[in-house]
């Protein structure tokens, strides 16, 4: 399931450009009517004046016209108005030139006054009112493959001099389409940058919003069991419910997490006391039983007091690994403080002491092996050398366990890896992914042991960001090989 915030952000910054594209369409639309509106507006507007002007200019010129009506009769000329672009003053724009026409015709549809837009306007005397798309005259009336919305009227004025002429009037929709165009870049273009402004504020205010959020994830990350501190991060009212549930949980749960140490501790400790009486027990019996020759089956019950030894023995090493197992398994990560560089050639002498009675008993060899020119390259991490110890003590103590007497285990320092490898027998291939489980023992093993040791090991190394491998050498060789890794390197 996706993130609250992943969900707003989704669901804003596509509703939001939808939003102003509905916006911008119906504006753009109505735009359009509204400029179409005007512009016919316009030309009927024209088209009225021109009635009058034409009437005007006919009533002044009479005796004129009268003296030149037999002239006129035997040729026509009409007049052409060809005002330039350049004699006019002001912002014109791009299509100033074709942007309207006129034609004036008599009733019997000789040209009498254009401009030079008009010339190619086609008489029409039955039209009136705009002529539409449909008209079938309308494709004759486009001369030069351009689009021309055209109104017809006609001067019907009551002294009948005048009546029959044909006005008509027409804009190019070219140049229309271009007013449109730029009116509606004018009003988008600060629509869309504002939209695009409005959007990157809403992200920042979104993330910023749930920014408090983000913040207790990583504390709860953090945090370690025993922790109980509040929260103390200022969240909004609407979570401050949760954070107060969460901080009377940490409280319980580091009590409870308290309360079981100090039981495991303190069952630990009487624990440790009858198992080492019993053991001293156990030895002064076996003295006392090697110091009487005279006694019958005097072998049977010195056999039956070394098993009694021998239990008690794994109890108590089966107690100290439950009680090692019990201090690090409720941790999630070592506290920094805890961490340093490390010295592998000390810390691998410590630990090869610590095992090396129990390795002298089953003459086995134990070889280190640096396979680095320069120590300070060994595995470079941060470790808490105490847990790390532990770690390599349990991976040696099991491989002297399990390999039979006068094997060699070699402990391998590398840049990238510590390993154990032992030429005992190994482990069938089917147990090696259930080795680090809790008690787990393969079958048929009389040696000692709980079936925690490589399980504590497996532990540790997650809290170090390590990996344990378990492995078989590789055919003819027989052992078996324990190699320790880091995870950011394996990925």
């Amino acid at each position: 399931m996706k993130s609250i915030q992943q969900r707003l952000l989704t669901s804003l910054l596509i509703g939001l450009p939808l939003l102003w594209l509905i916006t911008s369409s119906f504006i753009a639309w109505q735009l359009w009517h509204e400029i179409n509106e005007m512009n016919d507006t316009q030309i009927t507007q024209v088209a009225r004046y021109l009635i009058g002007v034409s009437a005007d200019d006919d009533d002044g010129d009479k005796d004129d016209r009268e003296k030149e009506d037999n002239k006129n009769k035997e040729q026509h000329t009409a007049k052409i108005y060809n005002l330039k672009s350049k004699q006019l003053s002001g912002d014109l724009g791009d299509a100033e030139d074709e942007y309207m026409g006129f034609a004036i015709w008599d009733k019997d549809g000789r040209l009498l006054a254009a401009d030079e837009n008009g010339q190619a306007f086609s008489f029409l005397p039955d039209q009136r009112g705009f002529l539409e798309e449909n008209n079938s005259a309308y494709q004759r009336l486009n001369p030069f493959s351009k689009r021309w919305r055209l109104f017809y009227v006609h001067d019907e004025h009551d002294d009948h001099k005048n009546e029959g002429r044909v006005i008509a009037v027409g804009q190019n929709l070219d140049s229309r389409q271009e007013m449109i165009v730029g009116a509606m870049s004018v009003q988008v273009l600060p629509m869309l940058i504002g939209l695009f402004a409005f959007m990157g504020l809403v992200t920042w205010l979104i993330r910023r919003g749930f920014r408090p959020l983000s913040q207790i994830s990583t504390d709860l990350e953090q945090r370690q069991p025993q922790d109980d501190s509040p929260i103390t991060a200022d969240v909004p009212k609407e979570i401050q419910p949760l954070v107060s549930a969460l901080n009377v949980l940490f409280v319980k749960v580091a009590d409870t997490l308290a309360r079981e140490q100090r039981f495991t501790a303190d069952a630990s400790h009487e624990l440790r006391s009858p198992l080492a009486a019993l053991k001293l027990q156990a030895d002064l019996l076996q003295q006392q039983l090697l110091q009487l020759s005279d006694m019958e089956d005097d072998g049977q019950i010195f056999y039956h007091a070394q098993k009694i030894s021998a239990g008690i023995e794994r109890a108590t090493h089966l107690v100290e690994q439950l009680l090692i197992l019990a201090k690090i398994e409720p941790q999630q990560q070592l506290p920094a403080d805890q961490l340093e560089s490390p010295d592998w050639l000390m810390l691998t002498d410590i630990v090869l002491s610590d095992v090396n009675r129990l390795a002298r008993e089953k003459h086995i060899q134990l070889k280190r092996t640096v396979r680095c020119a320069n120590p300070d390259d060994i595995l470079p991490i941060l470790i808490n050398p105490i847990l790390f110890k532990l770690l390599i003590r349990n991976i040696l103590d099991n491989a002297i366990r399990y390999c039979p007497e006068g094997s060699l285990i070699e402990l391998q320092l590398d840049t990238s890896s510590i390993r154990v490898v032992d030429n005992g027998m190994g482990v069938e291939d089917e147990q090696l992914a259930r080795l680090s489980e809790r008690f787990y023992r393969p079958a048929g093993q009389s040696q000692l042991g709980s079936g925690l040791g490589l399980s504590i090991a497996n532990r540790i190394a997650e809290l170090h960001g390590l990996t344990l491998e378990f492995s078989n050498r590789p055919v003819p060789e027989t052992g078996f090989i324990v190699t320790i890794k880091n995870k950011a390197a394996l990925s």
